[in-house]
């Protein structure tokens, strides 16, 4: 059976009023990232060669995530290579790349991805959409805790 990839890249940008250290832990703490992205399952091991693994379920049925981070520094860059699976079979392997720097006395995300999809899938816009929803947790999350907003 012969299947056609596609290589597609999308990016992200969200400003959120908290400082960098809050924004930053709110990725680099099990704890605060499972918070928002709603996953009490995430096994995260946040170093360089660090693996982390995340699920959930919806109508189409269990949604792996399994990565590696690559590069850390420190409330700067996070680089991550990770899959989507749906059911035991492999639709996306990307390669993810998270910025941080102040703005206006908060911090500004970047967040771009570049992906191989694996027909089928959902493909871009599929990850897109579930990274806009997360961003957008990310943010009430932010605001619901009040510790780390600059003033």
């Amino acid at each position: 059976m012969s299947t056609t990839v596609s290589h597609e890249t999308f990016a992200i940008e969200r400003v959120y009023p908290n400082c960098r250290a809050h924004v930053w832990a709110s990725w680099s703490v099990r704890e605060k990232k499972a918070a928002w992205m709603r996953d009490a399952g995430l096994e995260m091991d946040f170093r360089p060669g660090g693996e982390e693994r995340g699920a959930f379920e919806d109508e189409r049925g269990l949604h792996l995530n399994q990565g590696r981070y690559f590069e850390i520094a420190e409330q700067e860059r996070i680089v991550l290579a990770y899959s989507m699976s749906v059911n035991g079979r492999v639709h996306t392997v990307s390669l993810a790349t998270v910025l941080f720097s102040d703005e206006g006395g908060g911090t500004r995300v970047r967040y771009s991805e570049q992906m191989c999809v694996i027909p089928p899938s959902d493909g871009v816009a599929g990850r897109r959409a579930g990274w806009e929803h997360l961003l957008e947790g990310l943010g009430r999350y932010l605001l619901a805790d009040t510790s780390g907003r600059a003033s």
